[in-house]
């Protein structure tokens, strides 16, 4: 299995193959310098392909399920706008959906998330300052954010969440043993059509029906102007097309 332990035993085997050869032929010092990049390259794409699982186990799909479920997954919220028009339409359609919050948003709009909880929807942890340095964070930092937001989120009543999306689906050594210890699941997508990034509403429609099917993951915001027409026509094309969207917890538990 590639991950990082391996990966790393393996580079440094043959680093030391490359200098125990070096005392008895001549190897060229860039010999050296493309090992490491390579290594570097590796780490990097690691740290950015949530579907590698390269640092942390990382659920990103039901691969095994022959069920016609997917799951919708909402990140960054709550928003004072635009949540409570993605709990509109989920209501309308009878649809349970799972919420990645961040911890200085659920602070912000306090009455928001607490519509969430009470839908019946699914919590997740989503860090509690989603900033963009975030994945250079050290491991007692990174704990300090899971922690706090968890804290944040059981102040409402809920349960500890379960789930954690890491922001930006960025992942480290870091990360991962703050993971350990606080025991979250660690939850990708397997459909991720930046509908933040991507201004043309019917692209992302297009891009998320090419790619659905039985046990899809599908990443979506609920902060932006383009959501509620998204989500709509996609709950239609679910209905059509017999998916039934499910949370996360339903989504792991189906064989």
């Amino acid at each position: 299995m590639l991950n990082f332990k391996n990966t790393t035993i393996a580079y440094i085997a043959i680093l030391l193959l490359l200098l125990v050869g070096s005392l008895f032929f001549y190897f060229s010092g860039w010999v050296f310098f493309y090992v490491i990049i390579s290594y570097l390259i590796i780490i990097i794409f690691g740290s950015f392909w949530m579907k590698f699982r390269f640092f942390v186990p990382t659920f990103t799909a039901n691969k095994t399920t022959n069920k016609p479920y997917v799951a919708l997954t909402f990140d960054d919220g709550p928003h004072p706008v635009y949540t409570e028009q993605v709990l509109v339409l989920l209501r309308k359609y009878q649809i349970r959906a799972t919420f990645f919050c961040i911890g200085k948003n659920i602070e912000r709009y306090p009455d928001i998330f607490k519509k969430i909880v009470e839908e019946g929807h699914t919590i997740g942890n989503h860090s509690y300052s989603h900033k963009n340095t975030i994945g250079f964070n050290g491991t007692k930092c990174w704990i300090n954010e899971l922690e706090q937001t968890d804290t944040l989120i059981e102040s409402f009543g809920v349960k500890k969440p379960a789930y954690f999306r890491p922001p930006f689906g960025v992942t480290s050594p870091h990360l991962a043993k703050a993971i350990s210890f606080t025991s979250h699941t660690v939850i990708g997508w397997s459909i991720r059509p930046y509908d933040t990034s991507i201004k043309h509403k019917w692209a992302i429609l297009r891009h998320i029906k090419r790619k659905l099917k039985p046990g899809s993951v599908v990443l979506l915001h609920d902060t932006h102007t383009r959501i509620p027409f998204i989500l709509e026509r996609l709950l239609l094309f679910l209905h059509e097309n017999n998916y039934k969207a499910v949370t996360i917890n339903r989504l792991l538990d189906e064989k």
